[in-house]
């Protein structure tokens, strides 16, 4: 749930990174899935959630799910996304996005974490009252072990809850000429202190 190297942890994901098509037909119909379309929402404005979302659908299929991808522009799709109504009604299930690194470097920074009770938190409104009070320690906490040990048990509720799912992580690649100087190394290029020599 956090990607910033003081934080970052595997745990929780252990038998989950390889991934398991039979488990997770076996939960799928252990969960009772009774083969309703779930809407994948299909951003194909820009190439990286274009591509990101037609991964996906194979990935669900071959889970055991019946997707309807639902091409759409982003500005589409974050107008439907606030919306509530179930799938069949012009809703939604899924959809795929992006954030940048810094974004998700602590567990207070990670918009997609807390989960308040009412429908006020981010889309898809999670509720679960045991990862707000683990949130709250967390930003109450100064003794860094300690910050740690919440942070891996933040993730371990984040993949029992599943407030979003990581597909992955990227790196985007930055260039420029040797006479500039005064870059600064963030995930998204800024111009700030950039002179050229």
């Amino acid at each position: 749930v956090c990607s910033s190297d003081l934080l970052e942890s595997t745990r929780g994901w252990d038998d989950k990174v390889r991934g398991n098509v039979g488990k997770a037909r076996e939960l799928l119909k252990e969960a009772g899935y009774d083969g309703s379309p779930v809407v994948l929402m299909h951003q194909t404005d820009t190439a990286n959630h274009n591509q990101l979302a037609t991964v996906a659908k194979p990935q669900l299929e071959a889970a055991g799910f019946k997707v309807d991808l639902q091409s759409m522009d982003w500005q589409t799709l974050v107008g439907r996304r606030a919306k509530k109504d179930a799938p069949d009604k012009g809703g939604w299930s899924m959809f795929v996005s992006t954030a940048f690194g810094f974004r998700f470097s602590s567990p207070v920074t990670n918009f997609a974490l807390p989960m308040p009770c009412g429908g006020t938190g981010f889309v898809g409104w999670a509720c679960d009252e045991k990862m707000n009070g683990l949130l709250s320690s967390w930003a109450k906490e100064v003794d860094a072990g300690k910050r740690k040990a919440i942070t891996e048990q933040i993730q371990i509720r984040a993949i029992e809850t599943i407030p979003y799912l990581p597909m992955g992580q990227i790196t985007r690649p930055v260039a420029y000429r040797t006479n500039v100087e005064g870059m600064i190394e963030v995930p998204s290029p800024v111009l700030w202190n950039v002179s050229k020599r």
